[in-house]
């Protein structure tokens, strides 16, 4: 059964538009409890029909309002010619155009703040070449420094075979380089966890609401069967009522003519 009777419409609107079912419209996945709630209600008012024809009804009956609401305000008529226009009003006349269940933007979130890279160490002292002399001290100080104060000041250096072509700039880049690295592996890590809590979650509604559906499929099946029980309980009794009714008046009849026989003699006893 597909095709909705007047009197099914209207309770649907009457459903949809009371302040019970309006203040839980969120427009988020869990309005999915909602519709749940609107279509036990109907059942308990004695429309029976699914969740999503529910969701279906409700989304044709708002277009047809907002193409009836645009004619009326385009033309300023005072009167619209549909059954339903005054009902759909009171329940569709303050929402904007669009789908029974609204969506809401979300602001995107922040993204997170970069981590600080640590302040490079100052480079060495480049030696003046004012004075040799000064040029050897300089050049005999550095060769004596210990390999420990070095990475102290410096971190682990990779030793290269040719030590006279030591960079002091290029030493640098190789220190600010780890650094940078695991920023954008946070990043990227917190993304996708993000990302993977999303998919959880919208998969566990999903199961939720098929599980929801077959449960309301399952109750509305055992109501229809209940129902069928009662109207063939209902029809053999009315069978076996007519039958009995049937014998007594046959048995009444056959006593009836016996009675009115037994007044006249029989022709024998003459």
């Amino acid at each position: 059964m597909h095709n909705w009777q007047e009197n099914e419409i209207r309770e649907l609107l009457k459903i949809r538009g009371s302040d019970a079912i309006r203040n839980l419209i969120t427009g988020t996945a869990k309005d999915s409890v909602v519709y749940h709630r609107m279509t036990r209600l109907l059942a308990e008012r004695g429309v029976h029909r699914s969740n999503m024809q529910v969701i279906s009804k409700l989304k044709a009956l708002r277009r047809q309002y907002t193409k009836y609401h645009e004619q009326k305000t385009r033309c300023g008529s005072g009167r619209v010619d549909w059954l339903f226009y005054d009902d759909c009003h009171r329940v569709f006349g303050n929402a904007p155009a669009g789908n029974p269940v609204m969506k809401r933007h979300r602001s995107p979130a922040p993204p997170p703040a970069p981590t600080p890279s640590p302040p490079l160490p100052p480079p060495p002292p480049h030696p003046s070449s004012s004075s040799e002399e000064h040029s050897e001290v300089v050049v005999g100080i550095w060769d004596e420094v210990d390999d420990r104060e070095l990475n102290k000041h410096l971190g682990p250096v990779e030793v290269d075979d040719d030590e006279d072509q030591y960079s002091p700039s290029e030493h640098a880049q190789t220190i600010s380089a780890p650094h940078a690295i695991p920023s954008k592996k946070r990043k990227t890590t917190v993304m996708e966890q993000v990302s993977t809590l999303v998919s959880a979650t919208v998969a566990q509604l999903r199961e939720m609401d098929a599980a929801m559906q077959a449960q309301e499929d399952a109750r509305l099946q055992r109501l229809m069967d209940h129902e069928r029980e009662m109207q063939n309980s209902l029809v053999s009794q009315l069978i076996a009522m007519n039958e009995r009714i049937s014998r007594e008046n046959h048995e009444r009849h056959l006593e009836l003519v016996d009675r009115i026989l037994s007044r006249f003699p029989s022709p024998s006893g003459h």
